[in-house]
């Protein structure tokens, strides 16, 4: 019996933890978010944003292991997504309705979300040089391009981003991004994917300086709950420590069925994945 009230103690005081918020937008939009305060001052905070037709829910899996490391998260639901359905003239929408075409479509207007969050994280004494920003799939894509128009974020995490998800753009982004450390995430199960990915990173090391781009190679990744948690620990360390490894050496490394040449072309970092979640 005393076991079964120190456990529901713990998950009572992990669940009070974690705030809900709801934060404004500039264009009128209401978004619903979670948040969970770091440790101490000073430590990152690590803004997450969905894949498109998902919610904040997708990061669950990750919320314990980024505490564990003492940093702070912050999982926002996207406008028409989750509970983010309500505008503050009362109306509502969902993404269904969504446009996605358009430079200034409703998907492109979702960064507006992201500077909503950080200028919530602002206001609770969170500095912009403390955020990084983490997206997946069409949450890369807009994780890339705000983090290029905000220079003051410190690192961007791009997990299966794209050239282009409903004409949110990342090429020319990254020619803007600074020098600054950025990372991306990318899998064999989708090669059209992964190529682009890789053409991404290439960009990324022009631009950003080749000690600032860095790049991890999975086995799978559909959502950000697919990503195996041996890989989170790689990320989550990176995330303290974002500086370059030793180059690797010259010869081939097989990965499944493909093999890819380390040239001077190829990445300098590839952390391949482990067989065990």
């Amino acid at each position: 019996m005393f076991k079964i009230i120190i456990t529901f103690f713990l998950f009572q005081f992990n669940l009070n933890s974690q705030e809900s918020v709801f934060l404004e937008t500039n264009d009128g939009w209401k978004i619903h978010a979670k948040y969970f305060k770091p440790k101490k001052e000073n430590l990152p905070v690590l803004l997450l944003v969905h894949s498109q037709k998902s919610n904040y829910t997708e990061w669950k899996k990750w919320f314990s292991e980024i505490e564990r490391y003492g940093y702070g998260w912050m999982a926002i639901e996207l406008r028409g997504h989750g509970i983010s359905t309500y505008k503050t003239d009362g109306s509502t929408q969902t993404f269904s309705s969504f446009s996605v075409s358009g430079f200034d479509n409703d998907y492109n207007k979702m960064i507006r979300d992201i500077d909503a969050a950080v200028i919530y994280l602002s206001s609770t004494g969170v500095k912009e040089s403390d955020i990084i920003i983490m997206g997946v799939n069409l949450g890369a894509n807009l994780a890339i391009k705000y983090s290029a128009i905000n220079k003051n974020i410190f690192a961007c995490v791009a997990i299966n981003p794209s050239t282009n998800i409903n004409d949110i753009l990342t090429v020319n982004p990254l020619r803007l991004y600074g020098q600054r450390p950025i990372l991306f995430v990318t899998a064999q199960n989708y090669k059209k994917r992964m190529q682009e990915v890789m053409l991404l990173y290439t960009i990324a090391k022009k631009t950003t300086g080749q000690e600032n781009a860095f790049i991890i190679i999975e086995y799978s990744i559909k959502s950000a709950e697919d990503v195996l948690k041996s890989t989170i620990y790689k990320i989550l360390n990176w995330v303290k420590n974002p500086k370059l490894p030793p180059v690797a050496e010259p010869g081939k490394i097989s990965i499944s069925s493909d093999t890819f040449s380390l040239t001077s072309s190829s990445p300098s970092y590839i952390i391949l994945p482990d067989n065990e979640d």
